[in-house]
């Protein structure tokens, strides 16, 4: 049990099978299924599906950019990523991981993503996957960032697939977006955090005027209760 323990603690290495099999990767302070490649393989799947050369993602919520390193491979040096990730340390591994593998087309960007530009407080979790924004309390404070204007100050290109990790501020995400969806009608994958029925009506009232369906990551209903789940958020025509 020790020696498998050993074998288990995150550290850097190979990934040793799934989309990013061969990548290497830093996966301190994360999972160990990072390295592995068993980590959330529907979404490895999704990703596989969706992101082809040439294309934008966006990961909100990148960590320490397990996902972000996979879709720097497949879309590929003629693509883009952009990471958003508020915490230093997480921040810094992102960067790290793209630079080991030589992904120049990865832009990590140290902010969390909210709905207009500002200055929260970071509430840090057990782990680096569940610190989240809070309205006060202990933490560090870090700059928020709202994809319509931060576009618009940086000249980024649109997404056409973006992902959503932000510990239930979605909704926020989505609202400081709206714009870029409207424009662009990129494909959502968003962790949905015990967010109940705010979620499905924000979807109800912003995006399905627009051609979204609100499904899981499998095609299905949302749960009942409207618990955590992953929900997939593609317009009319999309291959997803």
């Amino acid at each position: 049990m020790q020696w498998l323990a050993r074998k288990l603690v995150p550290r850097e290495g190979v990934i040793q099978c799934g989309l990013g099999k061969g990548l290497r990767f830093d996966a301190t302070g994360g999972y160990p299924g990072y390295l592995l490649g068993t980590s959330e393989p529907e979404e490895q799947a999704l990703l596989g599906r969706l992101l082809k050369p040439g294309m934008v993602f966006y990961d909100i919520g990148a960590n320490i950019g397990f996902y972000s390193t996979l879709a720097a491979g497949l879309v590929t040096a003629t693509g883009r990523v952009c990471a958003f990730e508020p915490f230093p340390e997480s921040a810094r591994l992102c960067r790290k991981n793209a630079l080991s593998n030589g992904f120049a087309q990865v832009t990590v960007v140290e902010a969390a993503v909210g709905a207009e530009n500002a200055r929260v407080t970071l509430s840090l979790g057990e782990g680096s996957a569940m610190h989240k924004v809070a309205k006060g309390g202990p933490g560090i404070e870090v700059p928020v960032v709202a994809i319509d204007s931060w576009r618009r100050e940086t000249g980024a290109p649109a997404p056409q697939v973006v992902m959503i990790d932000v510990e239930g501020a979605e909704i926020e995400v989505m609202r400081g977006m709206l714009t870029t969806i409207k424009d662009s009608l990129p494909v959502l994958l968003v962790e949905v955090h015990w967010l109940g029925e705010s979620f499905v009506d924000f979807v109800r009232l912003q995006l399905e005027p627009l051609g979204y369906r609100l499904t899981t990551y499998a095609g299905g209903a949302v749960p009942p209760g409207y618990t955590r789940y992953h929900a997939l958020l593609a317009p009319s025509g999309s291959n997803s």
